[in-house]
């Protein structure tokens, strides 16, 4: 039993059995008396003095148990819409004694029940994640919460790279006769990117990127005045818009307690930036080293790629991987080789595979981890001089791969920062990038 109902029965009962208590101890014989004594009328006012505070303490009960059932009426029906599970644990924890429950009761913890199991099934198909891991997730994969996001970026990334360029012939099997040249290139790449994306519904969002770069390279060269000591250097800096690129992502299959969050793409990369073909090359006074006059700061050809993500939730962490195939058209140009005089012809910069696996780890709503790993594989070059066949340009298939870890950060409800870095495990890799996202939603 309630112990509000206890407690009020407590007070009542007294009060109800002290009326006949009362009662009785007043004889009635002095009442049928002409004449009482003044100990008489004194004691029979005593006892009204008495019974009259016991009614008065009687009626403060009644009212104080009208109040409190009026007060547990209103908290059961609050508690049926807001405390739903609190109502269903409530008769496995009452005493076997107890009264009997009301008979609407069963109906109403029957539609709670529903209720339960139609909340557990929603958290089942779309399972909680922190906000810092959301904004990880956007990175690599998708995320369909989030209506329009505003994220500027900036990335930089250093590669060098040594080259062993031998000009000459071998003697007798065993005696190199001609130039010995160590050639090497550094390159800084400074990349910044706006990047807009519209979530149209649950299953459809599209996203435009717009990037501008700026590289700083020089290029050494051994052999300056026929010496091994001393290099020749040439330092070439430019910056310009990029390509610009565009996506659509549409999700094929949203997460729950069985499967992934899979979602498709595709991504169309425009020609906007500077091209590398035709470009004109210098040449340095003892004809060591070579170099370009400008930097190029996109491929020069339109671009279309394709692929899928997967992401799955085990709190506190998230598991995700893409897969990806890239296309490259093949397009004209007036001038292929960039050295005196014209050389036009076709160009088809090939096919490109990758992948990533990565996990997201949020150490609190605020702040989340993550650790990546990304690898590339490009397929040769191939170029048509006009009217010759098409030939392959050696050392153009590339492999790149890299480690990636960072950490995410939001700095207020509406603005996060993501940060991370990569080291690259490959030599066509950059030896390292640091980038810094801020991604705000509106």
């Amino acid at each position: 039993m309630n112990k509000k109902w206890t407690s009020a029965v407590a007070v009542i009962l007294p009060g109800i059995l002290a009326v006949p208590v009362y009662a009785a101890d007043i004889d009635p014989q002095p009442a049928l008396q002409s004449t009482l004594s003044e100990q008489d009328i004194a004691a029979l006012k005593q006892k009204l003095i008495q019974l009259n505070k016991q009614i008065k303490l009687q009626q403060q009960t009644i009212n104080q148990m009208a109040q409190q059932v009026l007060k547990q009426e209103a908290l059961n029906r609050q508690a049926s819409n807001k405390d739903v599970a609190l109502t269903t644990q409530q008769p496995a924890s009452t005493p076997s004694s107890a009264p009997a429950l009301p008979t609407e009761r069963p109906s109403a913890q029957s539609s709670q029940q529903s209720v339960i199991a139609s909340q557990t099934t929603k958290r089942k198909k779309a399972p909680d994640r922190a906000r810092s891991t959301d904004d990880v997730l956007q990175e690599s994969h998708n995320v369909f919460s989030r209506k329009f996001t505003v994220e500027p970026s900036f990335t930089y990334s250093y590669y060098s790279r040594k080259d062993l360029i031998l000009r000459g012939f071998l003697a007798l099997d065993a005696i190199f006769l001609g130039n010995l040249n160590l050639d090497r290139i550094r390159t800084n790449t400074t990349q910044l990117d706006l990047t807009t994306r519209y979530t149209l519904n649950d299953n459809w969002q599209f996203e435009l990127g717009l990037p501008y770069l700026y590289r700083w390279t020089q290029y050494d060269s051994v052999g300056e005045g026929n010496s091994s000591q001393r290099y020749e250097t040439a330092k070439i800096s430019g910056g310009q818009i990029g390509d610009v690129s565009g996506a659509v992502y549409y999700r094929i299959n949203a997460e729950s307690v069985d499967w992934p969050d899979w979602v498709w793409n595709v991504r169309v990369r425009a020609p906007t930036g500077k091209d590398p073909f035709g470009i004109p090359l210098e040449t340095s006074e003892t004809g060591n080293l070579t170099y370009p006059t400008e930097m190029a700061t996109g491929s020069g050809v339109w671009g279309v790629s394709t692929g899928f993500s997967l992401a799955k939730t085990f709190d506190p962490a998230i598991v995700f991987f893409n897969l990806n195939y890239g296309v490259s058209f093949k397009e004209s140009f007036d001038d292929l080789s960039g050295a005196t005089g014209l050389s036009p012809g076709e160009i088809d910069l090939g096919d490109y595979l990758d992948y990533s696996v990565g996990l997201a780890f949020a150490v609190s709503e605020r702040m989340s981890l993550s650790m990546s790993f990304n690898q590339r594989f490009y397929s040769k070059t191939k170029q048509r001089p006009e009217g010759g066949e098409w030939e392959k340009i050696p050392r153009t298939d590339t492999n790149t791969a890299s480690l990636g870890i960072g950490a995410t950060l939001a700095l207020s409800p509406n603005l996060s920062m993501v940060t991370s870095m990569g080291a690259g495990l490959t030599e066509d890799s950059p030896d390292y990038q640091i980038s810094l996202r801020f991604p705000y939603r509106f």
